[in-house]
């Protein structure tokens, strides 16, 4: 079952979308299962009216649901106008080129009404050519990636922020109020960092070599400028612990490291088990010889006199 035919045509003129009763909508051919086209009819009914009260945000989430349920030209094309009406040049045309992609059974003068409105959001996008140094910049409008394409970038009309980073580079920000089909150009060359930044390492054992990135830098305490960014720090000394510590510098400043080194734990059941193994054998011999002396056999006890017998001359 397909939508209803509207007999409506939104379309905008100086920038408030107007209703045309004389012009029609196309209908829409495109069938969702039959679960989900009631509830798909019903939100593109309820983003029809909220669209002829210029209500355009509840338009656009209304047509937008709609058009996920059931993916019927006919929302696509309503909600190009609802986004319009917010402003979103750039997200409808996008939605008419995908209805002129797929029309479904819509009349051709209808289909041809369309391109003349593609027309009219092309002409109304700002484009700003952009001359940036290094090329390789990465390039941000209102917080999001860039449409660039040779150099162009398409906006839509209003406040725009552009920003531009890259590392070992300061990054630069420029606001623009574009016009309705605003054509500028806009040059920027991002100023290399300055590194005025100093990493001081100060370990607690004199005799400590210190590295920094993988690098040997010195032993003891040491401090060197640093560039911006993280950068890994590694202290080592002989009979102690190896210390990583990882920091983060900044353009300009001192960041200091205070890297206290441990002495490795040692395992006191290592050598606890041979010292009870030696008391043990300790005590044994010890009790052993008390033992054999309670024990040990006598000398024959002397005979009684008479059994001495006759003295011997």
């Amino acid at each position: 079952m397909a939508f209803n035919q509207t007999t409506l045509l939104l379309s905008a003129l100086a920038g408030a979308v107007v209703l045309q009763p004389s012009m029609a909508l196309a209908q829409a051919t495109s069938i969702a299962p039959p679960s989900d086209e009631p509830a798909a009819r019903e939100r593109f009914n309820r983003g029809v009216v909220a669209l002829g009260e210029s209500r355009f945000a509840v338009a656009a989430a209304l047509f937008e649901e709609s058009y996920r349920l059931n993916p019927a030209p006919v929302a696509l094309f309503n909600l190009a106008f609802a986004y319009r009406g917010l402003g979103r040049y750039l997200d409808a045309a996008d939605c008419v080129r995908r209805y002129l992609q797929n029309p479904g059974n819509t009349p051709a003068d209808r289909v041809e009404a369309a391109r003349a409105e593609l027309v009219t959001l092309e002409q109304s996008i700002a484009r700003v050519t952009l001359v940036v140094r290094p090329s390789s910049a990465v390039v941000t409008v209102d917080g999001q990636p860039a449409r660039i394409a040779n150099g162009v970038i398409e906006l839509d009309p209003g406040r725009r922020v552009i920003e531009l980073g890259l590392d070992g580079f300061r990054s630069e920000r420029r606001e623009l109020q574009l016009a309705s089909g605003a054509r500028d150009t806009l040059s920027i060359t991002l100023s290399p960092v300055v590194d005025t930044a100093r990493l001081r390492v100060e370990p607690s054992v004199p005799t400590a070599r210190v590295s920094i990135d993988g690098t040997f830098v010195g032993t003891g305490a040491i401090e060197q400028r640093a560039t911006t960014g993280v950068h890994r720090v590694t202290i080592a000394a002989d009979g102690f612990v190896t210390l990583e510590r990882t920091v983060r510098v900044g353009g300009t400043g001192v960041v200091r490291v205070d890297a206290v080194l441990q002495r490795p734990r040692t395992n006191h059941w290592l050598w606890l088990g041979p010292t009870i193994g030696v008391v043990a054998a300790t005590g044994l011999s010890i009790g052993g010889y008390f033992l054999w002396r309670e024990l040990r056999p006598t000398a024959d006890p002397p005979l009684p006199p008479d059994r001495w017998g006759d003295p011997v001359f």
